[in-house]
């Protein structure tokens, strides 16, 4: 059964992405996912698996969760991703008044959940950058709408994939400091 997911938060944020059944785990899937374990089991630092179209990076991080137990969201990255897309918005509640509905990375952060960010170099800049506070030591996130800092419960871990820039339509490279933020694996492609 593919990992947990959360809930788009009260008032009925954005749904996650659902997450992929489990795979078929063959000599070179097993080293891949040994690898993004034995990474994750540092629970130190951001995860960042980059590899080309259908490699399985996201099926990995699945897996690995669904397997550990721990709740997983998948929020697919694109051009037009916003930050309310990855924290929340107001939203009209059922008496008229505005109120603020959670998005997938604040709840996921607020329970201890693992979070997979999809196609992490297709996010627009402004996105990117919201993220630097989460991923370097101070590991809080700040909505703006809140005004509030949010420091992650614990179990809470952060991966992203990407398809290498270039090769790729849309896919730009990711600053080198935001890359740094990362420890980066590699996942090739799967043999014929």
């Amino acid at each position: 059964e593919a990992a947990a997911l959360l809930p788009g938060g009260k008032g009925g944020g954005p749904p996650p992405t659902p997450l992929p059944p489990p795979f078929v785990v063959t000599p070179s899937v097993a080293r891949s996912l040994n690898a993004l374990a034995r990474a994750a089991s540092m629970r130190r630092y951001p995860i960042l698996l980059q590899g080309p179209t259908s490699a399985g990076k996201t099926s990995l991080v699945a897996h690995l969760a669904a397997n550990t137990g721990h709740p997983c969201v998948r929020i697919n990255n694109h051009d037009q991703t916003d930050l309310a897309d990855y924290l929340g918005t107001y939203r009209s509640g059922p008496s008229g008044r505005l109120e603020f509905c959670e998005g997938p990375l604040l709840t996921a952060a607020r329970a201890g959940s693992w979070v997979l960010l999809d196609e992490l170099n297709l996010a627009p800049s402004d996105v990117l950058e919201a993220l630097n506070r989460l991923l370097d030591g101070n590991r809080e996130l700040y909505v703006p709408e809140l005004r509030a800092t949010v420091r992650p419960a614990p179990g809470f871990m952060l991966f992203a994939t990407q398809n290498p820039a270039g090769g790729y339509g849309g896919r730009k490279p990711l600053s080198r400091a935001l890359r740094t933020r990362f420890l980066e694996l590699d996942v090739g492609d799967l043999p014929d």
